[in-house]
């Protein structure tokens, strides 16, 4: 036997092999909880900006409408129905945001019905399609072709789909035939 202490060039003692796991424990207890605070103190900004974004794009979409009221839709897909009402409190228009599922992810658009179902305008939101093929589905040339329908369902041969970007001109239109879908739900 050596006369060596535990951990002197022997083998190593429980402490020495426990310590760099009990650090480790410790770094990440302090960084979760400072991940935490930070999280609680910049989470209400955070939903604030995406409410005003939110708000910026109805009020593109129905430049007449005074406000925006939530109303209640249980289509699958439509992650938010409103009705644009003028200064008198009369609706001009039914706002509906659906998304599909695209290439890169969910593909959302908003879109602004009249009271008689015809699209008054519509826009693609923010998404994760390939840049430069996908994300053409905001150009005006694809999205605006959508303008001045009536809201029934619309099929692939109707439209012109993006070359090169088929699964997301084809997630555009499922989340349009969604759209049509939540507004006769509300209307």
């Amino acid at each position: 036997m050596s006369n060596q202490p535990a951990g002197k060039g022997g083998n190593p003692s429980a402490f020495e092999t426990i310590r760099p796991v009990v650090v480790l424990v410790v770094i990440c207890m302090v960084a979760g909880t400072l991940l935490g605070f930070v999280h609680e103190m910049t989470d209400p900004v955070a939903q604030a900006n995406a409410e005003a974004k939110a708000q910026e794009t109805y009020a593109q979409l129905v430049p007449e409408a005074k406000e925006f009221v939530p109303v209640d839709c249980t289509v699958e897909g439509c992650t938010d129905a409103l009705e644009a009402r003028d200064a008198a409190g009369g609706v001009v228009a039914y706002v509906i945001v659906a998304q599909s599922k695209g290439y890169g992810g969910q593909v959302p658009i908003a879109v602004a019905f009249d009271p008689t179902g015809t699209v008054k305008s519509i826009t693609a939101m923010s998404n994760e399609e390939t840049p430069g093929l996908g994300t053409k589905i905001a150009d005006d040339s694809y999205i605006g072709q959508y303008v001045g329908r009536q809201a029934e369902p619309t099929e692939a041969a109707d439209v012109d789909l993006i070359s090169g970007a088929t699964i997301s001109s084809k997630a555009a239109l499922a989340a349009f035939n969604t759209a049509v879908e939540a507004f006769e739900e509300v209307r």
